[in-house]
């Protein structure tokens, strides 16, 4: 049984994606046409979960199915090499469950220990951005026939591959620099600082996080066997927050864009886990 929705509503959402976002299409009364009257049709049912647990006149949920919309376009477009593209353009996303951009538990392949990050597939490059990552939705993956469960092994290895890449960068560019000696005073240190994660090969700092290459790099560099990482946006994480205010994380997430925030609270990382520090508020 299909879940009651507000048709309207989405109709207006749809509207608001077609003319803020440029998606190209036609509404019917059994759904929407993609480009034209010769443009496959998706359903009302089909379109409306995505939009998610969000208020179909807010942008959120407008980003969300421009999003979609443009997904399906493309794998029209494309037609039988839809598929392989898709293939090519995978990588893996970890987000927060109550992130903006989240799938839901359909999209959901796996959860990190910890607790604190969904994995998921999403793809990278295709709307324009060769840099953007977007969650590939179970629709459109329904819409080429292909089980992306299928190709988990595959990008879940590049994910660890990247972590491994990433490792290797901080460990080139955490080597201690000095000051030139001046006067009578010794050297003194500077903290470089490239003491910062950054994405790497299509994959953000949180889906970075989900490889335990990079994770024991992270834990074990003090050897404590833990290590707090602030990501309050998903592409940087600050992992010296000794060097860094109390307030920076939350300040930081409350001033990026919802899309494009990580987690507002630092996290805690084991080789094993990635945990959400405790709000001391409460």
């Amino acid at each position: 049984m299909a879940t009651p929705f507000d048709l309207p509503a989405l109709r207006q959402c749809v509207l608001a994606a077609s003319v803020i976002d440029g998606v190209d299409v036609v509404p019917h009364s059994r759904g929407i046409r993609l480009g034209s009257e010769g443009g496959p049709l998706v359903p009302w049912t089909e379109l409306a979960p995505i939009a998610g647990d969000y208020p179909l006149a807010s942008a959120t949920a407008r980003m969300r199915v421009a999003a979609f919309l443009g997904l399906r376009t493309l794998v029209h477009h494309l037609g039988h090499n839809a598929a392989w593209r898709l293939r090519t353009a995978a990588r893996l996303v970890a987000l927060p469950a109550d992130h903006v951009a989240h799938g839901g538990r359909d999209w959901v392949i796996e959860r990190l220990p910890g607790g604190t990050l969904d994995l998921g597939l999403g793809v990278v490059g295709l709307l324009g951005d060769p840099d953007a990552v977007h969650i590939l939705p179970t629709p459109v993956l329904r819409a080429c026939e292909v089980d992306g469960r299928e190709w988990w092994s595959d990008v879940r290895d590049h994910a660890d591959k990247m972590g491994g890449l990433a490792v290797s960068r901080l460990a080139r560019d955490s080597t201690p620099a000095f000051e030139p000696h001046r006067g009578s005073g010794a050297p003194r240190e500077i903290v470089p600082w490239q003491r910062v994660l950054r994405p790497v090969g299509g994959c953000d700092v949180l889906a970075l996080l989900a490889s335990r290459t990079l994770r024991r790099y992270l834990a074990g560099e003090d050897r404590s066997g833990m290590r707090a990482v602030a990501v309050p946006m998903r592409s940087r994480g600050w992992f010296d927050l000794c060097q860094i205010d109390p307030a920076f994380t939350a300040a930081a997430w409350a001033a990026t864009d919802e899309i494009a925030r990580g987690v507002r609270r630092p996290l805690l990382i084991t080789e094993h886990e990635v945990a959400q520090a405790r709000d001391r508020r409460g």
